[in-house]
Parts: C-alpha cells; structure tokens; sequence
C-alpha cells in the first residue's frame, strides 16, 4: 500500500502509474484536518478511535457515536472511503503504518537541498542514504536478538499485560485467553486471535503471547518475517556507489 496526505497530483498519478496498487490515507493529515474544522475535541478521538480500531465491531461503534457528535465529519470520513483511512477495513495489511511518516522524515531532511542545482541535490540525497544505509546495516549486524529491538520492546510491553490472562486449551492450537474483557481466540496453527491483532500486524498479540508461554512455543517462529533481525540485515544490505563526476 501507498500511503499519502490526498494530495490530488498524488492521486491522479496513482491511477496512472499504479492502478492496481491499494493507496491509503494518512490519518494524520485527516486528524490534522479536523481539529482545523472542528473543534471539538470529540471528533478527533471519535476519528482515532475509529481509525484505530481492529474489530469491525469497534469501528461501527466509534463511528456511530460520531454521528450523534458530528454528522458533517461522519458523512465526509465515509465518503472518502474506509478501505482508505481505517486499518479495519483496509484490502491489505498496514502492519502498523498508518501515517506518511516517512516521507515528512526525508523532506526535513532536504530543505536545504532543495535549494541547490537539482545534479547536486540528487548526489546529496545518494550520499545521505548511503550514511543511513551503513550505519542501520552496522547495527542491525551487532544486534544478537532474533527480533530486531523494536519488536523485542513491543513484545515486552504486550508481556506485562498479557502474565494476568487465564489460558483454556481447546485442542493443540486453539486456546481460549480470558483477559476480562471481550477475550481471545488463539489458533496457533494459522497465527490468527479473534481480536485480528494476530493476524493483521503479523506480530503476536497479548491474547497469543499468553498462548504461547503455555503451549511453551517459540515465540519468534509467530512473528512475521519483517520483524526479524535477519530481515533487519538483508534490508540495509545494499551499497549505494557514487556515480561518479559528471565528465566522466
């Protein structure tokens, strides 16, 4: 998925260059966007309420209470599309990405490129990324875990939570993970939980870390590969060569 602010020259070449790519919203720019038109403060948490909601079943709650808030904003957030902006109802899955985070990232750090002749704005934009690439390469080389650190600290906060569940095994990969509240459904065969965490972030949620501290399963073999160490290494793993002066 391509996540962008709803920039219409963004748009149209969507359509044209990637007409079967899925192309998402990002909700900060909707957020951003609301409290400029609304000022409430119930119709920003209602939004994000919504938008973060993984059960269908939240989203049509959070959306409903809007409607009693704001009508205007119910009807315009619809009319955009839910498949675009709320991880519930998205064609594919977002991981956790719910933003265009990462292109504000690279345009800080080009303002002052910008500026420059574009030859050397582009040679500008090769070496910072190939600083980026060695210094994430480096580090993900020396990191000894088998998920990368940010997954391990995930991990351990979904941990916390997740030592007061009550574990029910059904079978030898369906539990029941009482948590007080809605509970969990865990099938560790096909690393799906009925909250949809499981499944969607591809990273356990804390219904499945209960599950596997029972079933005393490894827990690395249920997260995704793109939250491994290893990945981590083969991302940065290329070489960003100079190109050389241009009278050469």
């Amino acid at each position: 998925m391509i996540i962008s602010d709803r920039h219409l020259g963004i748009n149209a070449a969507m359509e044209k260059v990637y007409p079967n790519v899925s192309h998402g919203y990002c909700v900060f720019h909707m957020a951003q966007n609301i409290k400029k038109d609304y000022k409430k403060k119930d119709v920003s948490l209602l939004f994000k309420q919504a938008w973060k909601a993984y059960w269908k079943s939240e989203f049509k709650e959070a959306m409903l209470e809007m409607t009693k808030v704001n009508r205007v904003t119910f009807e315009e957030l619809m009319n955009v599309g839910l498949e675009r902006w709320s991880r519930a109802y998205s064609p594919v899955r977002r991981y956790r990405l719910m933003t265009s985070s990462i292109s504000e990232l690279m345009n800080s750090c080009l303002v002052h490129a910008r500026q420059m002749p574009i030859t050397t704005m582009i040679e500008f934009i090769r070496d910072m990324l190939q600083k980026w690439f060695y210094k994430s390469w480096t580090k993900a080389r020396k990191t000894r875990t088998q998920l990368t650190p940010w997954s391990t600290k995930l991990i351990k906060e979904r941990n916390i939570d997740s030592e007061k569940y009550m574990v029910h095994p059904i079978d030898s990969v369906n539990f029941k993970v009482k948590d007080g509240n809605k509970d969990g459904l865990v099938n560790l065969s096909e690393n799906t939980c009925s909250c949809s965490k499981f499944e969607v972030d591809k990273l356990p949620c804390r219904h499945a870390l209960a599950a596997t501290r029972y079933a005393k399963k490894p827990l690395p073999d249920y997260c995704g590969d793109c939250y491994k160490t290893t990945s981590w290494v083969k991302a940065y793993a290329g070489s960003i060569f100079p190109v050389g002066h241009p009278n050469d």
